[in-house]
């Protein structure tokens, strides 16, 4: 934990300058299952330092096997591998389950599958994933909906926008309800953007 946090807040300090948090959230003793637009390589680090602010749980996420292998070290921050296409991505969605039975647990979900420009504004999220584990959570756990924006204005170093809110979900919500609210979130956080 200390390690990620000390690496983490180097590196994104290195990288930006002064981070935003502009959310709020209600503490309700769940496991935490958190889903982010996906646009660069400091994604995960940007997510540590919002949960390490914010919700304080034992923080998770998952990334391409192969993308793992080149950095390993990732693993010590609570990456997790899935081989998507193969059989073994089943294995990988179910231990994404099982953490999101421990209340001391969040895990962070990127439902766009791949790395696309921060300029995306309407996000698709890829087909199966995310659906498997909605299916599979019997338990009680709070949804929080996250977009990371960046503006230079006329600074060397950009600032980073971190956007966070809670999301109502229940046993019928499915991978388009999601997907629909989360664009609607990520609507309001470019507006909100747009005025600085």
């Amino acid at each position: 934990m200390k390690f990620s946090k000390y690496y983490t807040k180097a590196l994104i300090a290195f990288f930006f300058g002064k981070v935003n948090y502009i959310g709020s959230y209600e503490e309700r003793g769940l496991p935490i299952l958190m889903i982010s637009n996906h646009f660069s390589f400091y994604d995960g680090f940007i997510q540590i330092l919002l949960n390490l602010k914010v919700f304080k749980r034992r923080f998770h996420f998952m990334m391409l096997e192969k993308e793992l292998r080149k950095t390993m070290m990732l693993a010590k921050i609570g990456a997790s591998s899935i081989n998507k296409g193969k059989r073994s991505s089943l294995q990988s969605l179910d231990y994404a389950v099982e953490l999101l039975q421990n209340k001391e647990n969040l895990f962070l979900f990127f439902p766009q599958g791949k790395i696309e420009s921060i300029y995306t504004r309407e996000f698709t999220f890829e087909k199966g994933l995310l659906s498997h584990i909605l299916k599979n959570v019997k338990n009680d756990y709070q949804l929080v909906f996250n977009i990371n924006l960046i503006n230079y204005g006329a600074k060397l170093k950009p600032d980073m926008y971190v956007y966070y809110k809670m999301q109502e979900i229940n046993a019928n919500s499915n991978t388009e309800d999601v997907e629909k609210a989360f664009n609607h979130f990520a609507k309001a956080c470019f507006s909100k953007q747009g005025a600085k």
